[in-house]
């Protein structure tokens, strides 16, 4: 009874979150959230091979075995996927398409040598391999389905640092396209998305150890499968509730506001120190920054200026992004009131000085006094 609640574990948090996730979209079409429902559900079907597999059903392991040769190498394209249609506003589905080729090809050649095995050369190679690693007994297509199977445990270590690598440029692309578009980006950029992809690199480079070891070593019992069995429902239960929690995405962000970061529009130099001018009197003087929500777009309607002139003046001529230097202003503004005017509340000089949320207030407190509020006034 143990050992069927530890091995159905990952599987039963990673259907209850595509349940979740799938009623999310009735209210709100959104599509990263589609994506990352395709990611949940394939990882529902890969833990649910592996329940199959630690529970020796071997009458239906050729069919399973075949579905996890193909999630298991897909689950990483699919995360990367996901955060593709958070970060890219017009991601290129042929690339996508590719990212699930190796996987498809994997699923297809286990898929055909269990077709082409006859029943002694199946049952051969799920004693022999599966469940005893000895891959030198095999003999036939049993020793290529062998050598099929080590083919997908290469191609799943290999995708590891490569998503890690292009998630986090991903990632860090967007949150500067929020940062140079946006005063306001709480909710907007995406912070647990990062540390969890670093997070499920680490356990899946985890799994790739547990895989040299061999799943046969956790076959024989709950006590050692217990382990990888909640280290990955833990960290597949934060995926769901980030990705659940995460509604700003690229695709919510302005036409007019979306900033194409490789495209350098630039003006002439007495252009753009007339145009920081302008910027430094219309935001400082008439207190533009006091403005909730303030956006670039906002800004250049203002000054009847191009969106990408008011771009380039404030990240490369002040060499500031525009979150930075509207929150700058606000803080230096927030700290005045606290210094002048002691019978005004926390709550109510955040909302004079133009802010939305206390989350963001005392983190950019924090950054640009080195304090918070509360010690600021204290020290009044």
């Amino acid at each position: 009874m143990i050992g069927v609640l530890v091995s159905s574990l990952p599987m039963m948090v990673c259907g209850i979150l595509s349940v979740l996730i799938a009623l999310s979209l009735y209210n709100r079409w959104n599509h990263a959230r589609v994506n990352l429902l395709v990611f949940m559900i394939a990882v529902t079907v890969l833990y649910s091979a592996h329940f199959l597999y630690f529970n020796h059903q071997r009458d239906i392991i050729p069919f399973s075995d075949a579905l996890y040769c193909f999630c298991n190498p897909a689950v990483f394209p699919l995360y990367y996927l996901y955060l593709e249609e958070l970060t890219e506003y017009r991601p290129n589905r042929w690339r996508q398409a590719l990212c699930l080729l190796p996987s498809v090809v994997c699923f297809l050649t286990v898929s055909i040598l269990y077709l082409l095995m006859d029943a002694e050369e199946t049952d051969s190679f799920v004693q022999c391999y599966l469940y005893t690693d000895q891959f030198a007994m095999l003999t036939g297509l049993a020793q290529w389905q062998g050598a099929a199977h080590a083919m997908v445990k290469v191609v799943y270590a290999v995708q590891i640092p490569l998503v890690l690598f292009f998630g986090l440029r991903n990632i860090r692309s967007y949150n500067a396209v929020v940062e140079s578009n946006y005063s306001d980006i709480e909710e907007k950029r995406i912070v647990g998305a990062k540390t969890l992809l670093i997070l499920f690199a680490v356990t899946s480079f985890a799994g790739f150890l547990f895989n040299l070891i061999g799943r046969e070593r956790f076959a024989e019992g709950p006590d050692l499968l217990i382990y990888p069995s909640l280290l990955f429902s833990v960290l597949l239960l934060l995926i769901g509730h980030v990705g659940l929690n995460q509604q700003f995405t690229v695709r919510d962000i302005d036409k007019e506001v979306f900033l194409d970061t490789g495209t350098e529009t630039t003006t002439g130099g007495n252009e753009d120190s007339d145009l920081v001018e302008r910027i430094k009197k219309v935001v400082v003087e008439e207190k533009l920054y006091l403005y909730p929500n303030l956006k670039v777009s906002d800004l250049s309607q203002r000054l009847h200026s191009n969106r990408n002139y008011i771009y380039n003046a404030i990240n490369v001529e002040m060499g500031i992004s525009f979150t930075n230097y509207i929150n700058r202003l606000r803080i230096d503004y927030a700290s005045g009131l606290i210094d002048n005017h002691p019978e005004m509340t926390i709550n109510d000089i955040m909302v004079k000085a133009g802010f939305t949320s206390s989350s963001s207030f005392y983190r950019n407190f924090k950054k640009f006094k080195g304090i918070t509020p509360s010690e600021k006034r204290g020290k009044g």
